[in-house]
């Protein structure tokens, strides 16, 4: 998996401030989206938590505040690779997460702000922390 290049790192992590302003609407909309979307995936979200959304929320910050620093984000990795596994999340869910993300960013945030640079950038960079997730998912399926 070829690393995130300094351009796309740097595109991410300057989206941190808007992102902290108005990460639960994005995370909001995301699952509006995605649920209105792809109804076959809502029974994954049965048992999560009320507070969902905002627990997503956060972690996209983290994301974007630490893109250039992924090792500060080791154990909250290891937390959502165990809760995929807990709820049955396949690889083939995350471009359905890819799209609804995406689009909710636009929605939320304008196509002024998140330009189609901050897009690819955002593409590129959820697509890498999507493969890290999936490969240790993978393992721990083998183990299970």
């Amino acid at each position: 998996m070829a690393a995130l290049t300094a351009e796309t790192k740097a595109i991410v992590k300057s989206t941190a401030p808007i992102l902290k302003q108005k990460g639960n609407e994005v995370t909001d909309r995301m699952y509006q989206i995605m649920f209105e979307s792809y109804p076959e995936i809502k029974p994954l979200f049965a048992n999560a938590p009320n507070n969902q959304n905002e627990i997503l929320a956060r972690s996209i910050i983290a994301y974007s505040e630490n893109v250039d620093n992924l090792p500060a984000l080791e154990g909250a990795l290891d937390k959502i690779a165990q809760h995929h596994i807990h709820t049955n999340v396949k690889p083939e869910h995350y471009p359905i997460v890819a799209s609804s993300l995406l689009q909710a960013l636009r929605d939320v945030l304008g196509e002024e702000t998140i330009t189609i640079e901050i897009t690819n950038a955002w593409t590129e960079a959820y697509w890498f922390l999507a493969n890290l997730l999936i490969d240790r998912e993978k393992a721990l399926y083998a183990k299970n």
